[in-house]
Formats: structure tokens, C-alpha cells, sequence
């Protein structure tokens, strides 16, 4: 099963070189193991018959820039092996399975689409048990591979009353007449799916029950209540497929665990209360061009400090609901969008990336993003070249960026000597050429 759709990040890595005299500074793409924002692999377990047995159904969703495309006859294509390996949990491989997959006469646009994707799904019969599932993507054409990992436990829906499947999250359900189309969400973010989000899972019913109360839980990283649902359902003998909404815009920025547990009809229940049966799965809110370190809404407005007004900056803080922070947010940025007619916006992508990098690389006793490096990246990117001075005999060890276009230097000394460099050139020098 093949589907073409968006998905609403790019990874972007910035690597300052290593000590040395006029090291030279430089963006570049992600390594070959770090595509997790364009390469994603979700196993989902389900009963395979009323009698017993499992299923896995694994799906794996190939970002357009994780391959290849050649020209042919003015249009595009790519080829590459995906390879699905399954290990026990002693090591072992219990199944390995190659299959050879193309794109085949798109556009030149589609191929260098950042948010382009093709959705794959295979099949494995399978026993109860905890996995590994490995999934390797060889690019034919660059002879280069992609990989992605993920543990699942498959239980056994054989031995209960009432037993539920993985949980799959949807990005899109449809309807023609009778006819229910879904399309997975392989990759965990919800965030950008307006609105609510859709799940779908499978209750296997054994008993004489013919209805049942679902209330599913969302919890937030300090595993809070943050969100509930609560619905009652008519459900048959054997297999039912359930689907459920959820509304998320009430949520902010972060990682959250979904908790669907089953209960009898005809009763009030809580978290804490015992249940038929429960499936959880976790998933994020992000939008498009955002880190996955950034956890919060509140950090995410602290960290426009740099490029925002201080009226801009006190009215987002100030909102009184996490929903009115997070419209500021989104408007502050949509003005400054280069291209409004496109799902990215290229300028928010870029100044996160920037402030991922200066956390990752310029934190001493501060976040990065706060440090004078940091600052100074943000505002002007990376230098053209960085001249590094750790052991002279007459002075503190000191750093310079260079900045050719804008005919610059700035320099940076590190007065205690643990690294903590601090900014010696004036700071309006940085905010007349900062270029965000």
C-alpha cells in the first residue's frame, strides 16, 4: 500500500569544525542515521483470527529526501530496497524480508519536496512476544542506507475476555456513502492536524457484552491529566473496529501518552480504576520546522527574544490561555513567512535550528540558546570561518568569528577558563546585522 502525503519538518544540522586556525564553519544535511524526521517505522500488533495468533503490521513512511531521483524523459523517479528485520528478545531474528520499491513519474518539484512522503505497509504472522524491528532503506541510485528502529511488545489478545489491539493515530479519515477510508499517521507528531486527531484500534470480544465505555486519557510529560474523552460503543462477537477522536488543540507544545482503556457500560471511571482492557501510545505536539527538544510553548516564546519586540514578546506571555500563546505564536511567524502559499515556513524552521544547534553545542552554565554564541549564531548563522585561540601563554583563551559577507569579526573571551565564552565586541554590532 502506497501513499503520497506531507509531513511538516525538516531536519537541519549545522556543525561548527573542529579547534584549529581558521576552521571553516558549515551547514549540512543530516547523517544517514538521523532521519528521523523524514524516515519513520511504527509496528502495530493485532489479533490475527478470533482463534488465536498475531499479526504485525508494520508501516514505514520514506521521506521523498531520504532518496534519489534521476530524470527520465522530463520526469523523476527513484529506486531503492527496503529490508524489514525482526529480532526476538534474545537477539535473534525471527523473520528478514527485502522488498524492491520505486517512485516512479513525478514531477521535478515532488522530488525535492522536503515534505513528501510514500507510506509503505507489510504483514508478518507473529507469536506473543517483545521485538525488534529494524528497517533499512538503500537508496540504489547514492548506494547509500537509512535506518530506523523500534521495540514493540505483541501480546496475546487469545487469553481475556475483552482484549485490544495496538493503537494506530490517523491523519485523515473519509467517507464515501458506507465505504471508511483511513490514512495512518505513522509519524508520532499530531500537531500538524487541525483540530482533532483520529485513532483506530481493534476490540476483540469474547464475552456476551454488547456495548462498551472507551475513555481514553491523555497525560502530559509529568504524567498529568491533561485531556479526556469518554464514549460508549455497540460492539459484537469476535473482532470490532473502534475509532475515536481526540481533540487536541487544547494541548501545548510536548510528548504525551494516550491511555484507551475499556470498560463496562453503566459506570463512571477514573484513571486509577481498574479496566477490561487498555492500550496506550505516545505521540507529540509539534509544528512545522520546530525541534523535537522544544517541549513547551512558554520556551518557545522566551526563545524569540532575539527577533521580537518587546510589545510582541509581553502579549504573547501575557495571553491568558495556552491557546491565545500559541495564536500569537503562529501569527508572529506567519508574517514573517518568505513563501505564505507553502505548508513551511522556511524563516521558523531556520531560527529553530539555530537555537537547537546553540543548545546542543554553546551550553555551559546556561541553555545555549542563551549564551553569547548562542546569540550571536542565532541572529547571524554560522561563521565563515572561526579562528580559535585555547592555550596562549599571555592571554585567555579566545575565540573569533569571521563573517565575510558582512565584513565582520566578533570576538569572544573565555575569562574563567571552563568554556564559558563571553562576547567582548559591542552588542548593538550584532543587532544592526542580525539578518532574521
Amino acid at each position: 500500500m502506497d501513499r503520497h502525503a506531507s509531513i511538516g519538518a525538516v531536519v537541519c544540522s549545522m556543525l561548527l569544525a573542529s579547534a584549529g586556525a581558521w576552521s571553516q564553519v558549515e551547514y549540512h544535511r543530516a547523517a544517514p542515521d538521523d532521519h528521523s524526521e523524514t524516515l519513520f517505522l511504527e509496528p502495530l500488533a493485532f489479533a490475527a483470527s478470533d482463534s488465536g495468533g498475531c499479526r504485525l503490521d508494520v508501516y514505514v513512511q520514506v521521506g521523498y529526501d531520504n532518496l534519489t531521483f534521476v530524470a527520465e524523459d522530463g520526469r523523476y523517479s527513484a529506486h531503492y530496497e527496503l529490508t524489514i528485520v525482526l529480532s526476538d528478545s534474545s537477539g535473534s531474528s525471527v523473520s528478514e524480508k527485502t522488498w524492491n520499491e520505486q517512485i516512479k513519474d513525478i514531477s521535478f518539484d515532488e522530488s525535492v519536496s522536503s515534505t513528501a512522503y510514500v507510506l509503505h505497509q507489510y504483514s508478518f504472522a507473529i507469536k506473543p512476544g517483545k521485538y525488534t524491528v529494524t528497517c533499512l532503506v538503500g537508496d540504489l541510485e547514492a548506494k547509500t542506507t537509512r535506518k530506523a528502529v523500534r521495540t514493540c511488545l505483541v501480546r496475546d489478545f487469545a487469553t481475556a475476555q475483552v482484549a485490544m489491539s495496538d493503537i494506530m493515530l490517523l491523519s485523515r479519515v473519509t467517507f464515501n456513502g458506507q465505504k471508511r477510508t483511513i490514512a495512518p499517521s505513522v509519524s508520532p507528531n499530531v500537531g500538524n492536524i487541525p483540530e482533532s486527531f483520529n485513532i483506530f484500534f481493534q476490540v476483540y470480544n469474547r464475552g456476551s457484552r454488547d456495548s462498551l465505555r472507551f475513555k481514553a486519557f491523555v497525560y502530559n510529560a509529568q504524567e498529568q491529566v491533561v485531556l479526556q474523552t469518554d464514549t460508549v460503543q455497540q460492539v459484537q462477537p469476535g473482532k470490532n473496529d473502534i475509532f475515536l477522536r481526540v481533540p487536541h488543540t487544547s494541548l501545548s507544545l510536548g510528548d504525551y501518552a494516550l491511555s484507551v482503556r475499556a470498560y463496562r457500560t453503566g459506570m463512571t471511571h477514573g484513571p486509577a480504576d481498574p479496566s477490561l482492557a487498555v492500550s496506550n501510545k505516545g505521540f507529540i505536539v509539534r509544528w512545522r520546522g520546530m525541534p523535537r527538544s522544544l517541549k513547551d510553548i512558554d520556551t518557545a516564546i522566551d526563545q524569540l527574544q532575539y527577533i521580537a519586540s518587546s510589545p510582541e514578546l509581553d502579549e504573547m506571555k501575557n495571553a491568558e490561555t495556552i491557546e491565545a500563546k500559541q495564536k500569537l505564536f503562529l501569527d508572529f511567524w506567519k508574517k514573517r513567512d518568505p513563501n505564505p502559499n507553502t505548508p513551511r515556513n522556511e524563516k521558523m524552521e531556520m531560527y529553530y535550528a539555530r537555537v537547537d544547534y546553540a543548545n546542543k553545542h554553546f551550553a555551559k552554565y546556561r541553555e545555549g540558546w542563551k549564551t553569547d554564541m548562542g546569540m550571536v549564531f542565532i541572529m547571524l548563522g554560522p561563521p565563515s570561518s572561526v579562528d580559535r585561540h585555547p592555550f596562549e601563554v599571555d592571554s585567555k583563551p579566545y575565540e573569533t568569528w569571521s563573517y565575510f559577507d558582512l565584513n565582520y569579526r566578533y570576538a569572544f573571551v573565555d575569562d574563567t577558563g571552563f568554556g564559558d565564552f563571553r562576547l567582548v565586541t559591542p552588542l548593538w554590532e550584532v543587532y544592526s546585522r542580525r539578518r532574521l
